[in-house]
């Protein structure tokens, strides 16, 4: 299958975004954009693909959903302390492309100090959540009373084991049913997911997570045939075969 419905009217697909087709309202979350060069002050060096890997997986998806919308669910670039080259550059070039096609708007993300430099000259809104017909939608590093909620910040993944012990990581949407969040995996290639299968509450980052039964999550990994409903994170930490 290539999208499930979550909450009323929205619904999680494959292209690691939530489509509100009624709304025309499509949700990403954690480009990371920058995350090479910040790599390489560390003396780590890869090369510099993951703006474009980024922006062809965009592009397919705006041309998918056509959406009028496009809401950034924060850490849309990487480095904290400021904007370093490569992100002047690829932030404005991606957030240009997704202006020409529908209106932006970016959840600031705890990732996005300085992204105000880029986005007013761009003329794109930048704010803590915004609302789409009551479900609220934020970056999810600070609390939120409001119910439903779409995070991301969590870069969610699982783990899926074969019979003599190889895995595959998965990104993964995760949807608490009974505390009314969704959470959305990274949209950033590079962006190591987090392991929901080996992780406990006290383990997450997210404040809106505290009080979340975590092996009560219902998991859909984005895969190459689609999107996978594998149960829970409790069915899969009981389950090491495919």
């Amino acid at each position: 299958m290539f999208n499930v419905q979550v909450f009323p009217g929205v619904k999680i697909t494959n292209d690691l975004c939530l489509w509100m087709e009624d709304r025309g309202t499509l949700a990403v979350a954690d480009l990371h954009i920058g995350l090479e060069a910040a790599l390489e002050q560390t003396g780590i060096h890869i090369p510099r693909i993951q703006s474009a890997t980024m922006k062809e997986s965009l592009i397919r998806i705006l041309d998918r959903y056509e959406p009028d919308t496009i809401l950034i669910l924060g850490d849309l670039k990487h480095e904290f302390s400021g904007n370093l080259d490569q992100e002047w550059r690829d932030v404005r070039d991606i957030l240009s492309m997704l202006r020409d096609s529908a209106t932006v708007k970016v959840a600031k993300g705890n990732h996005d100090n300085y992204l105000a430099n880029i986005s007013q000259r761009l003329g794109i809104e930048v704010a803590d959540s915004f609302e789409v017909d009551g479900i609220s939608f934020m970056h999810g590093h600070a609390q939120s009373k409001h119910r439903p909620l779409v995070i991301g910040h969590e870069h969610p993944s699982v783990r899926i084991f074969d019979r003599v012990g190889a895995y595959l990581k998965l990104p993964s949407f995760l949807h608490f049913e009974k505390e009314e969040i969704l959470v959305l995996p990274a949209f950033s290639p590079l962006a190591a997911g987090t392991d929901f299968t080996n992780l406990g509450r006290a383990d997450t980052m997210s404040p809106v997570l505290a009080e979340a039964d975590i092996e009560d999550a219902k998991v859909y990994a984005c895969t190459e045939i689609g999107l996978l409903a594998l149960g829970t994170i409790r069915d899969l930490g009981q389950i090491r075969t495919f």
